[in-house]
């Protein structure tokens, strides 16, 4: 018997997992069908080569510290799900949506639009550079505001996919996750520490030096400080590359499958 940690179908945190419910019975299936399901073709989607990279969005960088979030998607046997099509939206550094529907007043980042999209390759493999989402208060239908962890939501959509599959990916270490209400309705400890993205040092970037700053800082006298003349090979970079990486593998169904809203 496999065990189920999805959140349930009518999640009250969650006003719009309610417009998802299925009205009807469920069908059941041959637990073999997926193997052959052959999903949706993507030939004539056009990618943009950087549409996995949500940091060149604007005329520069956008504020917020530069992720690498990188992963699998597997079938319950382990097999690869490639050409399958992976979607990311998120918020900014400052926890804000570019969405008419965000109330929140928070800041925009004019250089971050907060979304992305790119093919797993064949090895089901997919890779983003983004910026880490802030954190921000969420009211829930019961009238409760309580802090929503940073997270990033994920879409799949490929060879055995049934339909279009949506989730969520935490950050290992955040504090915030214990008291996140959308994490914790999964019902199993096993099923939340599976959209937990673990800390990927391997592939993380740390450079010291970037770019010579163009413009000058005033410090605590009020006197202004010009950027000085620097000759390390850093100063000739268009960006610092810097960025912690980390690693969310989504499995699409089975014993140690990926919850799913």
């Amino acid at each position: 018997m496999i065990e189920s940690f999805d959140p349930p179908l009518a999640d009250s945190n969650s006003v719009v997992s309610t417009l998802r419910v299925p009205l009807a019975a469920p069908v059941h299936l041959d637990k073999e069908w997926f193997h052959h399901l052959p999903g949706p073709a993507f030939g004539q989607l056009k990618l943009g080569a950087f549409d996995h990279d949500l940091t060149v969005q604007g005329v520069s960088e956008p504020i917020g510290t530069r992720v690498i979030v990188h992963g699998t998607v597997t079938d319950s046997g382990g097999i690869p799900v490639k050409n399958a099509l992976v979607e990311i939206w998120q918020a900014n550094a400052a926890g804000g949506y570019r969405d008419s529907m965000d109330v929140s007043g928070f800041p925009l980042d004019a250089n971050f639009h907060g979304a992305g999209r790119c093919l797993t390759d064949s090895r089901g493999a997919y890779r983003f550079v983004t910026i880490r989402p802030g954190p921000y208060p969420a009211m829930f239908k019961d009238g409760a505001r309580a802090w929503r962890a940073s997270h990033i939501h994920f879409s799949v959509l490929g060879a055995g996919c049934a339909g279009r599959l949506v989730t969520q990916m935490y950050f290992e270490g955040d504090p915030l996750i214990r008291m996140d209400r959308m994490i914790n309705a999964v019902p199993d400890r096993r099923g939340q520490e599976r959209l937990i993205a673990l800390l990927d040092e391997e592939n993380s970037i740390a450079e010291s030096f970037g770019p010579r700053r163009a413009l000058p800082t005033v410090d605590g006298s009020g006197a202004v400080i010009h950027p000085p003349e620097r000759t390390d090979p850093g100063a000739l970079l268009t960006k610092n590359p810097s960025a912690l990486a980390y690693r969310f593998d989504i499995v699409l169904r089975g014993s140690a499958a990926t919850p799913f809203e």
